[in-house]
């Protein structure tokens, strides 16, 4: 399946150099449709981040759980959340701006780089904090709370196979969609 893809990928990359600017013509339907879903994502990610960093700012205010959970990790992962809110409005605010049926395929193409570059570098920060923040919760979690160590590691290896199996696919595809070319 993934040799198929590459293959077609490469065809399309050989007809593509081989045409000048002006022949390139980008699928404008096609685009508009992903350019759509993934800012409809973007806002999806941004609220969920601002609810979680809510949720702890006031179970932080609340002194909930202080002994398996302390409040200094409550309230990192509370900044950690509202940045990357801000991370996602970014992101959010660069994409809505590109206007697919105006730019020149090589714009498109360079802008849409730039905002998968700004996503992948994001999300890479973002899961160096929640690595950090795990490290230390752990520890935490393992000394008063055994059974939430392991219903929170069970949970995290759930969240990181449906991540590689069934959210990055959408996102890959949803980019690619968003540089679709006519044939």
């Amino acid at each position: 399946m993934q040799l198929d893809e590459l293959k077609k990928s490469m065809s399309t990359l050989e007809q593509v150099l081989a045409k000048t600017n002006s022949d390139i013509k980008i699928n404008v339907s096609a685009s508009q449709t992903a350019k759509t879903k993934l800012l409809k994502k973007f806002r999806q990610a941004f609220v969920s981040c601002i609810i979680l960093a809510i949720v702890f700012t006031a179970m932080t205010l609340g002194n909930v759980e202080t002994q398996s959970f302390p409040n200094y990790l409550k309230i990192g992962m509370a900044v950690c959340l509202a940045a990357g809110a801000v991370w996602y409005i970014l992101i959010y605010s660069r994409l809505n701006r590109i206007d697919v049926a105006t730019l020149t395929p090589a714009n498109l193409f360079s802008r849409t780089a730039n905002i998968k570059l700004m996503m992948i570098s994001g999300e890479v920060f973002f899961i160096a904090c929640l690595a950090v923040f795990f490290t230390l919760l752990f520890q935490s979690f393992w000394s008063y709370n055994q059974t939430g160590f392991w219903a929170m590691a069970a949970t995290i290896l759930f969240a990181i196979i449906y991540g590689i199996v069934h959210i990055w696919p959408q996102y890959l595809k949803l980019f690619r969609d968003l540089n679709s070319i006519k044939e």
